[in-house]
């Protein structure tokens, strides 16, 4: 009796572990987070982002950061390794590598189902090629139904810290932090650290799939009610073009739920029906190619030669912009995706944008946008804008289909 009095009260003593202070957690868990390094057929660097190790010799990853590679290396300070894709999963965006003769420590996961929300946690990766770079907020939500919840966060993260880790306030592994949505201020997400254990057993059956063509061409179920619609895990990659400067800023829309007809891109930040119609656009990040949309988007399916129609709408980005447009379908041509053909209609859009600025009445500014529509992807694969807004000079942009990630 008296010894288990003894275990009972050692027990109570110990509690919780205690939170770690930040520059000790980052001292315990940052020789765990590695730099990614990608390289094309021809040893030209494409991306980089961040890497986690979660085993010996193996660490993990999103696979957009492999995109596109042919090969890749994981690096920390001035010390590389040559990596190999061992597990991917690109559905979840969660790549498994492994490396070679590779010694850096594991981290500890958090026991599954242990987050929530208002927690402190600590994001470290390697923003804008930034080496080991540590930022903390709270845990600000869980998102999505229970079993595919993404982890929302304030912790800062940038491009190039996709791959990094989320850690709770003892140094486990929450998280695989993934993006931020653009110009959303905190909104941050990261893939919860439980989907690791079901890596491999997802892994093999997407390659038993592809292998076997269970489905004609080894990607997931295609939304209903068109063969060419979106499936689950696609990630249609556009370029947003600014006319002025030259700037070019890539812009991902990945399917992350289907749901009957409703086709949801970027945690809902866009939703389509499964014949591309525009539901809803609450957080636009392709300028204005979506800011300016139509109700339904800038294409339909049913188009045809000389057809014409008119728009007077109030745009999904502000409330104070809207929009007097007429279309006019020119007819078709072809363009290129991927180096392969693609016939689109042509679209013009002609009118007025209608600013309004405080407490003053609307003023009228000149729009036109040409659309290149795809009916067979049932999407718009090339936008380009001309507008005006007061005296601040003429505006362009583009917007560009460059490649879809299966």
């Amino acid at each position: 009796m008296r010894t288990r009095v003894l275990c009972l009260a050692a027990l109570l003593a110990a509690g919780p572990a205690a939170a770690l202070e930040p520059d000790v957690l980052f001292a315990k868990v940052s020789g765990s987070v590695w730099a990614i390094r990608t390289f094309d057929a021809q040893s030209r660097p494409l991306s980089a982002g961040s890497a986690v190790v979660i085993a010996p010799g193996r660490l993990v990853t999103n696979c957009h950061v492999l995109a596109k590679a042919s090969s890749f290396v994981v690096r920390q300070e001035n010390v590389a390794y040559g990596a190999t894709l061992e597990y991917p999963d690109p559905q979840r965006d969660l790549c498994q590598v492994k490396v070679a003769n590779f010694t850096a420590p594991p981290v500890a996961l958090a026991p599954a189902g242990s987050a929530r929300v208002g927690q402190r946690v600590y994001a470290i990766g390697n923003p804008r090629g930034l080496e080991n770079t540590l930022s903390d907020g709270i845990l600000s939500g869980l998102r999505g139904e229970e079993g595919e919840r993404l982890l929302q966060t304030t912790a800062a993260i940038a491009p190039g810290s996709s791959g990094g880790g989320l850690f709770d306030s003892e140094g486990r592994l929450l998280g695989i932090t993934t993006f931020a949505a653009k110009d959303g201020g905190s909104l941050n997400f990261a893939v919860p650290a439980e989907w690791l254990a079901e890596l491999p057993a997802r892994a093999k059956t997407a390659l038993e799939a592809r292998t076997s063509g269970a489905d004609g061409n080894g990607r997931g179920a295609p939304a209903a009610g068109r063969p060419g619609a979106p499936r689950l895990g696609e990630v249609f990659e556009y370029v947003l073009i600014d006319g002025l400067t030259g700037t070019r800023t890539p812009v991902l829309y990945r399917v992350d739920r289907i749901d009957g007809e409703n086709v949801s891109f970027n945690q809902g930040g866009r939703v389509e029906k499964a014949d591309g119609r525009v539901v809803s656009i609450g957080a636009p990040i392709g300028g204005a190619f979506e800011t300016a949309s139509p109700p339904g988007g800038w294409g339909r399916p049913d188009l045809s030669a000389g057809m014409r129609w008119s728009a007077d709408y109030v745009g999904p980005g502000s409330d104070r912009l809207r929009y007097q447009l007429d279309a006019a379908v020119l007819g078709t041509t072809e363009l290129r995706v991927e180096g392969a053909p693609l016939a689109a209609w042509r679209i013009a859009y002609t009118g007025w944008m209608y600013v309004g600025v405080g407490s003053t009445a609307p003023a009228p500014h000149p729009f036109s946008a040409t659309v290149f529509y795809s009916a067979e992807l049932g999407r718009v694969v090339k936008f380009d804008a001309e507008y005006r807004r007061g005296a601040a000079g003429i505006n362009r942009e583009a917007v560009e289909l460059v490649r879809i990630q299966r």
